[in-house]
């Protein structure tokens, strides 16, 4: 009995050793994660601070450049307080409404002469501002940061700023024969007072969702577009083909994100004019003709096919145009709308940095064909 019992005491005490030694490891686990807890949440927390910047900053820029397209069709419309600019079509409203919740503490909306680089200074008055003309919007905010450690160190908030650039083009110029030359002997299209061009939904791509802000604001019809299928789908089919010139108050337009048939018109019978009774010649005396001489046929002139300026849609020590901004451009020049293709974007409406035919150059208005991409 004395030797079996003195075996189960050697037996414990190892088992009682062990489970000290577990008990001291993970105590000493517990003070190590009390230790290194705050600077992981730090790194969290600066982590989720830093998203929230980098978010904030693209949406004011996203923000600028709509406020810079926008202002580029309606130079004047800065602020709803300009007549006939009440929201959203002004800058500001733009602007406020594309940066999604964050409050911006200065829009402001400015000017330049084509050649300027430095816009440093207050530009031209917006009443001055024409076609060629750089519109630029700045908008500032104010980053609040979420991280108190952070914030110790380089203050509660960041300022954020952002600029964008547009090229002014407040005339969406059409397609077809030129109507007038310019005083360079070089022949503009131009558009009657209450005519307005079709854009070319297709390029973009155009979302269903944008269609009427495409239709009123870039191609200035006044009348609404009818949409068939979803607001994020992109628009595959048009009513009316790109290049169409009709009436700003009447023309109507439906686009759809399926291809749809287009109805044929059935004519309008024409009536058959009654026959009229043929009257009876009645004879005249022969007369004999004189000879004359036969004139020497006048040479039919060949008519000169008119030519246009290819226009710059490439910077690169500004803002690049976007798609639709191009193909306004390219319009506005002389070209046929219809002449113009952009490469199939992975995102709506991209900034284009090649264009197939260098600008400046001087080329058919109703022949040459242009492509840009991405």
């Amino acid at each position: 009995m004395s030797s079996s019992s003195s075996g189960r005491t050697r037996a414990a005490r190892p088992s009682r050793a062990r489970a000290l030694a577990r008990l001291r490891a993970r105590g000493q686990s517990l003070v190590e994660f009390a230790i290194i807890l705050p600077i992981l949440l730090l790194i969290v927390l600066g982590a989720v601070d830093l998203g929230r910047a980098y978010f904030a900053t693209i949406n004011l820029q996203n923000a600028a450049k709509e406020g810079a397209f926008f202002g580029a069709r309606t130079p004047a419309c800065d602020t709803g307080a300009a007549a006939g600019c009440a929201d959203p079509r002004n800058v500001a409203a733009r602007v406020t409404t594309e940066l999604d919740g964050i409050t911006a503490d200065a829009i402001t909306a400015r000017c330049y002469a084509p050649t300027t680089t430095d816009f440093s200074g207050s530009g031209k008055n917006l009443a001055d501002c024409a076609d060629g003309d750089l519109y630029r919007v700045s908008v500032t905010a104010t980053f609040r940061l979420a991280t108190p450690m952070i914030g110790a160190v380089v203050g509660d908030s960041i300022p954020l700023r952002t600029s964008a650039t547009s090229i002014v083009i407040t005339s969406f110029a059409g397609s077809g024969d030129p109507l007038t030359v310019d005083p360079g002997g070089s022949p503009r299209p131009t558009l009657a007072p209450t005519e307005c061009v079709v854009p070319n939904f297709s390029l973009g791509p155009t979302k269903i969702r944008d269609a009427s802000d495409v239709w009123k604001i870039v191609a200035t019809f006044t009348t609404n577009v009818t949409t068939i299928g979803q607001s994020n789908k992109n628009i595959v089919w048009q009513s009316l083909p790109a290049g169409y010139r009709g009436p700003c108050a009447t023309t109507r337009i439906t686009v759809s994100d399926t291809v749809q048939t287009t109805p044929t018109p059935t004519p309008t019978p024409t009536p058959t004019p009654a026959p009229t009774a043929t009257p009876v010649p009645t004879a005249t005396p022969a007369v004999t003709p004189s000879p004359t001489a036969t004139p020497s046929p006048t040479p039919t002139p060949t008519p000169t096919p008119p030519v246009c300026t290819v226009p710059q849609m490439v910077f690169k020590d500004k803002q690049a145009l976007s798609i639709t901004q191009a193909q306004a451009a390219w319009s506005a020049a002389g070209f046929r709308a219809e002449n113009f293709s952009a490469e199939r974007p992975p995102s709506n409406d991209y900034e284009v940095v090649e264009q197939s035919i260098d600008a400046g150059k001087i080329k058919p208005c109703l022949t040459t064909t242009i492509k840009v991409n991405k």
